[in-house]
């Protein structure tokens, strides 16, 4: 197709111009000069032609739905999710039970681990994906264990006052999720649960697709509003619990 039209429109007269109205003793240079234009046309579609049968195909997904969807990101949040009573937190959460990710975003078939600080002797870890689900907006993905001996006893944070840093990285790994090979991208949070006193917090975090030739990026809102009050600028962290933001 892309031949065919650029041979069509090299072969059109230009305007006012047409070879009936040529002189005989021009008639072949007229000849040569479109006969020329014709080959460099079909010369160069067939160059396009031939690079785009060699660009090479977008990596394969695991798309799990029937019928099938456009790509995997609308076929997984086709899929049933979680009520918010799963996973959902009254304002910043318990300040009881509190952590971060030691890395804001992870590739698919990486490992995220969560620093926790928390007095409780037992909790559960449920990992979540962000989505529209049926409007229900969020479906569980994993359950993982702590990792870390419970109680686990973190060190206060560390701090300079005369910037006001506030910085938490010093805290020891309370426990990682090994991220499947297929994960469908997109915003995750693990939902901390205390199993004494029912106390729940979120850490969010990102999963990626590195082979993914598309470009969309995801934006957590971390209030940056709120926490250039606490931090001059410059020491905006993410090694700390992010309701210490505000606190």
């Amino acid at each position: 197709m892309v031949i065919q039209t650029a041979v069509l429109q090299s072969m059109r007269p230009s305007r006012g111009t047409s070879i009936a109205s040529v002189k005989s003793g021009e008639f072949t240079s007229v000849v040569s000069l479109r006969f020329d234009r014709f080959a460099r046309t079909v010369l160069s579609a067939l160059t396009v032609a031939f690079a785009m049968l060699f660009v090479p195909p977008a990596k394969a997904q695991n798309f799990t739905c029937s019928p099938p969807a456009p790509n995997q990101i609308v076929c997984e949040n086709s899929l049933p999710g979680n009520p918010s009573s799963d996973w959902a937190i009254q304002g910043d959460g318990d300040l009881t039970i509190q952590g971060f990710p030691t890395d804001i975003s992870v590739n698919q078939g990486g490992t995220i681990s969560f620093k926790i600080n928390t007095n409780a002797r037992a909790y559960t870890i449920g990992i979540f994906r962000m989505g529209y689900y049926a409007g229900l907006g969020a479906r569980k993905i994993a359950s993982i264990s702590p990792s870390a001996t419970l109680p686990q006893t973190q060190p206060p944070c560390m701090t300079v006052a005369a910037t006001n840093l506030y910085d938490c990285g010093n805290w020891a790994v309370s426990a990682s999720w090994q991220v499947p090979a297929n994960a469908t991208s997109g915003i995750y949070f693990a939902v901390l649960n205390r199993t004494d006193t029912g106390g729940t917090n979120q850490i969010f975090f990102i999963v990626r697709n590195d082979a993914s030739l598309n470009t969309t990026n995801y934006d957590i809102a971390a209030n940056n509003a709120n926490a250039n009050v606490e931090s001059p600028p410059g020491n905006f962290l993410l090694d700390r619990p992010w309701a210490n933001f505000r606190h």
